[in-house]
């Protein structure tokens, strides 16, 4: 499976590294919140991140805009429909993220990855709340996203061959050094 289009639950401080990550690697990315204000103040991070990478001269203007145009902002997880891969980067909070994966496994294609960003929860326990656990797994990206280089992919009994294959070349095309654990 070759990912093109990319969904990210939560656009905090994880989820909005996430997105941008994800826009300045060529990925169209929707990234949600729970309300307009929350959204907008990630986007807001977002557009600050790439305004310091500008003025720094360490990115052009064009290349702030082209990655912005990649990014749609929603409240409406019905926006992930189509999407090949979606990472969660909710708040830690187990039963949360089982009802986001299980919403997630009804909106999304059969074919679309659900990743979870968790540091300390099971991958397993959320896994088993979608009716796709071979394309579950945990996509641990480190703070501050657009600077930190590892991804650490996490695989669970059930997390298949094709899934970490998939990710993998996602991670790397992000720019990450991408291990599993």
């Amino acid at each position: 499976m070759k990912i093109q289009k990319v969904g990210v639950v939560g656009c905090g401080l994880m989820g909005s590294g996430i997105a941008q990550a994800s826009a300045q690697a060529g990925y169209q990315v929707v990234a949600s919140e729970i309300n307009e204000e929350l959204l907008n103040r990630g986007l807001g991070m977002i557009d600050s991140s790439l305004k310091r990478s500008v003025d720094k001269g360490r990115l052009s203007q064009e290349d702030k805009d082209a990655c912005l145009s990649r990014i749609k902002g929603t409240t409406d997880m019905k926006d992930f429909s189509d999407r090949d891969i979606v990472i969660e980067a909710a708040v830690e909070n187990l039963e949360l993220k089982k009802k986001i994966f299980a919403d997630l496994d009804n909106i999304c294609p059969a074919s679309t990855i659900l990743a979870s960003n968790t540091s300390a929860l099971s991958i397993l326990d959320i896994a088993i709340a979608t009716g796709r656990p071979a394309q579950v797994l945990g996509l641990h990206f480190f703070n501050p996203v657009a600077v930190m280089k590892l991804l650490e992919m996490v695989r669970t009994i059930a997390t298949s061959d094709e899934t970490i294959a998939a990710c993998r070349e996602f991670g790397t095309s992000l720019g990450k050094t991408v291990v599993v654990a």
